[in-house]
């Protein structure tokens, strides 16, 4: 098998997200362990459906067919992180922030 760096998991975790499949079933179908695809969702911080938890935010995962590394990235002590693809308008941010 195949050595996958972390960004290549990221993009595995990303794509399980909109593909609306089990972990299992994503994991089988891409060809990789079952149990290296379980640690590296748990390590993204990915839940399949949390409803003992509610957040304000969500998890917002890029379409396959976008830039998939972002033009920026702020990172908050609280572990919150925001991530802009594509063309970012400073006023967003503003608000966001």
């Amino acid at each position: 098998m195949k050595k996958i760096n972390n960004d290549e998991y990221y993009d595995l975790v990303c794509r399980w997200q909109v593909s609306g499949k089990s972990k299992a079933a994503f994991a089988e179908e891409e060809g990789i362990s079952r149990t290296a695809f379980y640690y590296w969702c748990k390590k993204f911080s990915v839940k399949q459906s949390s409803t003992t938890h509610q957040s304000s935010f969500s998890l917002v995962s890029p379409h396959i067919g976008f830039q998939l590394d972002p033009v920026i990235k702020i990172n908050f002590p609280s572990g919150i992180s925001i991530e802009f693809f594509g063309k970012v308008d400073s006023d967003t941010v503003k608000k966001l922030l």
